[in-house]
């Protein structure tokens, strides 16, 4: 089976800029138009900031339903963010000759993702028709391809291809939040947020969480699933009192929760795998918004912006029970996890260009 699943994992289609480059390599675009599946996390993470910082360059977003008809097309440089629609990628061809350029920007490993065994079909079939299906036709007005990761670049790149890498930029930290003292019997709240995607590390944490949550009585847990893994977590015997099982939120949802409502304790396990292997390290930002002390899986994904003070430990049962112990018993070691991790957003902002690759821009002000 994984002979066949490597097979059809080389044959899916991958970007490819086929788009006539400028003569010199760079185009002068007049106006941003980024499509997505809007809101979702992959713009919060690596868009909108950038986009934030074209001052006079108009920036228009479009959800994948929304027409385009109105849109003038002539100096337009155009981010396919995921997934495209039919229609918008009608309007795309028609008005090719018009625009500075099409950039196709992905980070995950889809083709892992579709040949993996995580997934659930209904999102198989979602990445099949959004983002698999259009890719031929994409193709053909391509002039830029970016990923998150220098990994993933790697992994859908041919040989002589040039892909630019787009890391996450974070916004400012927000302020921290200042809490009472620590008695050792005031709740506190620990969380695993995380897609059915990682099916794997929900299993994973499974049997250290309920030896985490039978010696600490003060200890609540937050988990988000749905479907079977909901079902697997209630079926843990863990005191439904002291957990919380929240099937997953919408994303403008779920960033009014996790800036309202903090947690002491954030679990960031992340297993090896070919799908990981792509993945970037947003989940710091959703940690650093949760005001939370870590505990990260020690992998490169986590590596890139590592911080003293911070938790990396191996895919062990016994290494994290003992991190959730320490964490738990010890406010200050939380405190120092959590501050931690803030100024790894401060180093993620500073070693991040807010540069779109490969494009300059020229306000409509400038022409002349």
């Amino acid at each position: 089976m994984q002979i066949l699943r490597d097979l059809v994992y080389q044959l899916l289609p991958r970007p490819r800029p086929s788009g006539a480059p400028a003569a010199d390599g760079e185009r002068v675009a007049r106006c941003l138009l980024i499509l997505s599946r809007h809101p979702n996390p992959t713009f919060s993470y690596y868009l909108d900031e950038r986009a934030k910082t074209l001052g006079d360059i108009p920036v228009v977003t479009k959800g994948l339903d929304d027409p385009l008809d109105a849109i003038d097309s002539d100096g337009l440089f155009v981010i396919i963010c995921r997934y495209i629609k039919p229609p918008q990628l009608r309007w795309l061809e028609e008005n090719q000759g018009r625009l500075a350029g099409v950039a196709y920007f992905v980070d995950d490993d889809i083709p892992a993702v579709l040949t993996g065994n995580e997934a659930s079909w209904p999102y198989k079939f979602r990445l099949l028709k959004l983002a698999v299906r259009p890719m031929p036709r994409v193709n053909r007005l391509l002039t830029h391809v970016w990923t998150s990761t220098e990994t993933l670049a790697s992994a859908l790149a041919l040989r002589s291809q040039r892909i630019d890498i787009l890391p996450p930029l974070p916004a400012d930290s927000p302020e921290v939040a200042t809490s009472g003292e620590d008695d050792g019997v005031t709740p506190l709240r620990m969380i695993y947020h995380a897609t059915g995607v990682h099916r794997r590390e929900h299993e994973f944490l499974m049997p250290i969480v309920k030896a985490a949550m039978e010696k600490h009585g003060n200890l609540h847990f937050e988990v988000f699933a749905s479907g079977p893994l909901a079902r697997r977590w209630g079926r843990q015997g863990i005191d439904p009192a002291r957990m919380a099982i929240i099937p997953p939120l919408p994303w403008p949802a779920y960033l009014a929760k996790t800036t309202h409502h903090h947690a002491d304790i954030a679990l960031a396990p992340l297993l090896s795998g070919r799908t990981n292997a792509s993945r970037s390290d947003t989940k710091r930002i959703d940690i650093n918004r949760l005001q939370a002390a870590a505990v990260f899986s020690r992998c490169p994904t986590f590596e890139r912006c590592a911080v003293a003070g911070e938790f990396h430990i191996g895919n062990t049962a016994e290494e994290w029970l003992a991190a959730i112990d320490l964490l738990v018993s010890d406010r200050e070691r939380r405190r120092a996890a959590r501050d931690a991790t803030r100024n790894s957003i401060e180093r993620m902002r500073r070693h991040t260009s807010p540069t779109f690759p490969g494009i300059r821009f020229k306000a409509l002000s400038d022409a002349g």
